[in-house]
């Protein structure tokens, strides 16, 4: 009986930096994030980049993609693994969030932080690349 083997899409190192640097744009813009993250979904195979705001709360959710649509749009040079359709905004009171918040801290800095075949509180982690991970900074 022959099975199918889900090979998992890899986490490039153009993907990591393209993220790193659109947040390194948004810092600049002191648009404020919380959280910023990749996050491996197994379901779709598939990474996404979630960025946590109290922005998104407080402005909406199509301003704050305005904002970083305007981040990827200055990025010299463009990014090359990055685009709006990777990218999910989130409220800072996410569970997502708040779960991987209750495991690892990084203050304000920008870092990189792999997070790979973990559980927090029952809950499998698979697989993360923790930029930040700051939920309770004051807006």
């Amino acid at each position: 009986m022959a099975q199918d083997a889900m090979v998992k899409e890899s986490l490039s190192p153009s993907m990591v930096s393209d993220g790193a640097a659109l947040l390194g744009k948004l810092e600049e813009s002191h648009w404020i994030f919380n959280a910023a993250f990749w996050f491996y979904f197994p379901d779709a195979n598939g990474w996404q980049l979630l960025i946590a705001s109290p922005e998104v709360e407080t402005k909406g959710p199509r301003e704050s993609y305005a904002v970083i649509q305007k981040g990827l749009g200055e990025l010299d040079p463009a990014p090359t693994a990055l685009s709006l359709d990777d990218i999910r905004l989130m409220p800072s009171t996410h569970p997502l969030v708040v779960l991987l918040s209750s495991f690892i801290a990084t203050g304000n800095s920008i870092g990189n932080i792999r997070f790979s075949k973990n559980m927090i509180n029952g809950h499998f982690i698979d697989d993360a690349l923790i930029y930040r991970m700051n939920p309770r900074v004051a807006a």
